[in-house]
C-alpha cells in the first residue's frame, strides 16, 4: 500500500510539473511582451507624454513605471515563474542591446522583491534610460511551489481515500469469512469474491470444510453402527432379565436393568453429540408460565425446584427454540439435583441486552479449575467428592445446544454468581443460561392472554 502511495503522488507531482511549467513560461511570456513593449513606447514618447502612459498601465495593468539612474542589485527568490519572466524579457530584448549592460553586473535586466513582501520589479535598460516597473504579486498568474503544495496535499488526501477504500475491501471478504467460521464450518462453499490472494484463502477454507464435514459424517456413521451393534446385546439382555425375574432377586434385577437403561441413555447422548446440533426455530412463549409449567414437571419427578422471577420476566413474552431450551433446563437441573444439594432454585433476572435463566445449588461447589475441565465432553466431577457416577456428557450436550441458537452457558463457582438479588449467595454450582436479546426478542406480555 505504502509503494502504491509513493507510486500515486510521484505520478501527481510529475504530471503537475510538466502541466504547470508550461503554462507558467506562456504567462511569464505574455507579461515580458507587456513590459518591453511599454519600454519601447516609453523612450519613444515625448516627456509630456509619458505620465499618461504610466497611469494607464497602473488603472489597465496594475503596472508602475518610472525612471531611475542605474539597474539596482538582481535579488533572488524561489519563486520559477520570477526566473521565467526575467529570461522572457531578455529574450525579447535580443539579449542585451549594446550599450544596455550594467558595467557592475553585466546584466540589462534586473528583478527583485518589493518591500514587506508587498510584489516584484523589474529594471531594464532601454537606450539612455534604465525603467523600473514594479507590479503586485497577484500579478504573478502561477506560483508553481504553492500549487505543487496544495496539489501534493490532495493528491496525499486522495491517496488516503483510495487506501482506505482498498483497504476495506481487500478485508471485508476476510473479515466476513471469519465471522462465518466463528459460527462454525459453513454447510455450503463460500463464494470466491475479492483480490486473488483471498479467493485463495477461501478456497483452502472450502476444502478444509470439505475434509472435516467428511470426517464427521464418516465418524457419525462409525459410531451409529456401533450404537447398534450395542443395542442388540443390550436388547437381549434385558429381554432375558424379563424371562428370568423369577430366578433373580428383585434387588439384583433392579440393578442390572438400571445399568442397561444407563447404557441405553449413553449411547443416546454419544450419538446426538457425534451427530452435532444445528439450529432450532424460535416460537414465542410467555417465559413465566413456561417456566412455572417447567418447574411442576420436576416437582412431578419428586425434585423441587424453587422458582423466583422478577417482575419483568412475569410480564414478557420471549422467542425461543423451546426444545433446546427444555432440554438445557433439564440437564442442568438434573446435575444440581445428582452433584448439588436442595435446595434447586430456579432464577430469571431480565438485564438490558438478554435474559439470565440460572440453577443453583447448594452443594459443594466446583472450582474455576474444574468448571472449565467440565466443559469438556466425558470430564465430570470427582466420583469421591460427589458420591455419584456418570459419563460427562450431559453439560457438553447443553453447550452445543446453547451455542447452536445463539445462547451462553456460563458456570459459576461459588460466592461468584453475578445475577443474585440482595441475599445469601449460592453455596453451591450456578448454571446460567444467557439469552441474547438479539437472538431471543422480548415484548410485553398480559397474563390474561394465557
Amino acid at each position: 500500500m505504502a509503494s502504491v502511495s509513493f507510486i500515486l503522488v510521484f505520478a501527481l507531482s510529475a504530471a503537475t510539473w510538466f502541466a504547470m511549467v508550461p503554462m507558467a513560461k506562456r504567462s511569464a511570456d505574455d507579461l515580458a511582451a507587456l513590459i518591453v513593449l511599454s519600454a519601447q513606447t516609453w523612450v519613444e514618447l515625448p516627456k509630456d507624454a509619458q505620465p499618461l502612459l504610466a497611469a494607464e498601465l497602473k488603472d489597465q495593468h496594475g503596472i508602475e513605471i518610472e525612471e531611475i539612474q542605474t539597474l539596482s542589485r538582481q535579488h533572488g527568490t524561489v519563486l520559477p515563474y520570477v526566473r521565467f519572466l526575467h529570461d522572457a524579457v531578455v529574450r525579447r530584448l535580443n539579449a542585451c542591446p549594446p550599450g544596455t549592460k550594467d558595467p557592475a553586473s553585466g546584466e540589462c535586466v534586473s528583478m527583485g522583491i518589493l518591500p514587506n513582501n508587498a510584489g516584484y520589479w523589474l529594471e531594464l535598460s532601454m537606450a539612455d534610460d534604465v525603467l523600473r516597473f514594479e507590479f503586485s504579486r497577484d500579478r504573478v498568474g502561477y506560483r508553481i511551489p504553492f500549487t505543487l503544495g496544495i496539489i501534493l496535499i490532495g493528491g496525499i488526501v486522495l491517496t488516503l481515500i483510495l487506501a482506505l477504500f482498498l483497504t476495506r475491501r481487500l478485508t471485508r471478504p476476510v473479515s466476513q469469512l471469519a465471522e462465518q467460521v466463528r459460527q462454525g464450518l459453513p454447510d455450503a462453499p463460500l463464494p470466491l469474491t475479492g483480490p486473488q490472494e483471498t479467493r485463495v484463502l477461501i478456497d483452502a477454507v472450502n476444502r478444509r470444510s470439505a475434509e472435516v464435514a467428511r470426517l464427521l459424517e464418516n465418524r457419525t456413521v462409525l459410531l451409529a453402527g456401533i450404537s447398534h451393534d450395542l443395542r442388540t446385546p443390550l436388547t437381549r439382555l434385558s429381554l432375558g432379565l424379563a424371562l428370568t425375574q423369577d430366578d433373580i432377586e428383585p434387588a439384583l434385577q433392579a440393578q442390572m436393568q438400571a445399568d442397561i437403561e444407563q447404557m441405553n441413555r449413553l449411547i443416546a447422548e454419544v450419538l446426538h453429540i457425534a451427530r452435532g446440533v444445528s439450529q432450532a426455530s424460535s416460537e414465542p412463549i410467555p417465559l413465566y408460565p413456561w417456566l412455572t409449567r417447567f418447574a411442576t414437571e420436576w416437582e412431578q419427578r419428586d425434585t423441587g425446584i424453587a422458582l423466583m422471577v422478577d417482575e419483568a420476566t412475569k410480564m414478557l413474552e420471549i422467542d425461543v427454540a423451546t426444545d433446546s431450551l427444555q432440554r438445557i433446563l433439564d440437564n442442568l437441573v438434573e446435575n444440581a439435583h445428582r452433584y448439588g444439594r436442595p435446595p434447586i432454585i430456579l432464577r430469571s433476572v431480565q438485564t438490558e441486552d438478554a435474559q439470565i435463566l440460572c440453577v443453583e445449588d447448594e452443594g459443594q461447589g466446583l472450582t474455576v479449575a474444574e468448571i472449565g475441565r467440565l466443559r469438556e465432553p466425558f470430564a465430570r466431577k470427582d466420583e469421591a467428592r460427589s458420591g455419584v457416577t456418570g459419563y460427562g456428557l450431559g453439560l457438553s450436550l447443553a453447550q452445543a445446544l446453547a451455542q447452536a441458537q445463539g445462547w451462553t452457558l456460563d458456570l459459576y463457582a461459588p460466592g461468584e454468581h453475578p445475577y443474585t438479588p440482595d441475599g445469601p449467595m449460592p453455596k453451591g454450582l450456578v448454571a446460567c443460561l444467557r439469552l441474547p436479546r438479539a437472538v431471543a426478542p422480548v415484548r410485553p406480555f398480559s397474563p390474561r392472554n394465557i
